[in-house]
């Protein structure tokens, strides 16, 4: 296994890491976790050390599968990542219950990473900070030793992730980022890469979507790599990203992911260049979410539903596929797409010049 520096923290973490959020149902459903921590402790014996969950996860039962896995695992030779949402608290006596909530189910001392979970807009960040908000209760857990670091996740762009990097007020940050998606976040990973931020990838695979279609993504393939293995050194050899976190559902997916960590060399440049022509040219139906279509006059959120739907044509025409993406990943109601008056500027903007009007109504046909 291959180990970097968590940005500015003085710790070391494999390159590839462990999300919780994909354990089968027939795995934690009646309460026997044997198999799903069998699991997590081969991740572990072939080198990982990150272990990434949330409270929700798994119907709740991810972070008390981890806390069954750690029961005999080191505590000195693994970290581990949990969060919570707005959703979850927004207050700092409710973050510090959800705080003790996970310490206790994951049956650990105190939680080495501590995520402001899924900033969506700016003003979910604002709303975090405010004073007797969600980070004042973390950072009160963190002077009581119960936090190590403070970190945030999100699904912002790439100049609104800059903005926050900038601030200063995290130590990391976990954002999405793989071959579909890279033009719209790399701002945001160049920040966060020079304020010294950790820098943990989540969807390293598209949810799945690029192994689940190497004849779209051949492109990324490195000799006799498979499309997932080559998907994951794609981000970690350019040497920004400090791991690539991966939710696994079996033993056999952990063990063709940790391959990533062999042989990977350092990207030579120009390199995201090359790979955006090939974005350009073998998937031309697809939004690259460059997010220069980002300043509808409705204010409809045209990047994420273009992403959205980037699952349906992948998926080779299922719909739910969108409503699915948008729900569990942007939180968005597809209804918003009914929202567009049709001006067209979005489309003068695009630089693949997409039917977006087309595929906005055809997501407000889906509410």
């Amino acid at each position: 296994m291959l180990y970097r520096p968590f940005g500015k923290t003085g710790k070391s973490v494999s390159v590839i890491g462990f999300g919780g959020m994909r354990f089968r149902k027939e795995d934690y459903a009646q309460g026997d976790y044997s198999s799903a921590v069998a699991i997590v402790h081969r991740a572990h014996e072939l080198g990982i050390n990150y272990f990434d969950t949330a409270p929700s996860y798994c119907d709740n039962a991810s972070e008390k599968i981890f806390g069954e896995a750690f029961k005999t695992m080191d505590p000195a030779t693994f970290y581990v990542s949990t969060k919570c949402g707005l959703w979850n608290a927004r207050t700092s006596s409710g973050a510090r219950k959800m705080i003790d909530q996970s310490l206790q189910r994951l049956g650990v001392n105190k939680i080495n990473f501590y995520h402001m979970w899924s900033i969506i807009t700016l003003d979910d960040y604002h709303e975090f900070l405010k004073k007797g908000g969600v980070y004042e209760g973390a950072l009160a857990a963190q002077k009581e030793g119960l936090i190590d670091h403070i970190c945030f996740s999100t699904h912002l762009n790439g100049d609104d992730i800059a903005t926050i990097a900038h601030d200063g007020v995290f130590e990391g940050v976990t954002l999405g980022y793989n071959a579909i998606n890279f033009a719209y976040r790399q701002k945001g990973i160049d920040a966060c890469h020079d304020a010294g931020l950790g820098i943990v990838i989540m969807n390293p695979l598209g949810g799945g979507i690029i192994p689940a279609h190497p004849e779209y993504f051949s492109f990324l393939k490195q000799g006799e790599d498979s499309i997932a293995v080559s998907a994951l050194k794609f981000i970690l050899s350019q040497n920004k990203a400090t791991l690539a976190i991966s939710g696994f559902s079996t033993v056999e997916e952990v063990e063709e992911n940790v391959l990533a960590a062999e042989n990977l060399q350092v990207a030579s440049a120009g390199y995201l260049e090359e790979m955006a022509k090939n974005l350009s040219s073998e998937l031309n139906t697809l939004c690259t979410t460059c997010a220069y279509c980002d300043s509808c006059p409705e204010g409809i959120p045209i990047p994420q539903l273009l992403d959205s739907y980037n699952m349906y044509i992948l998926s080779k025409g299922d719909a739910k596929q969108i409503t699915s993406r948008l729900k569990n990943h942007w939180g968005i109601d597809p209804a918003l797409a009914a929202k567009c008056t049709a001006c067209g500027q979005c489309e003068t903007l695009c630089t693949q010049k997409l039917p977006i009007i087309e595929r906005l109504e055809f997501i407000a046909s889906l509410a």
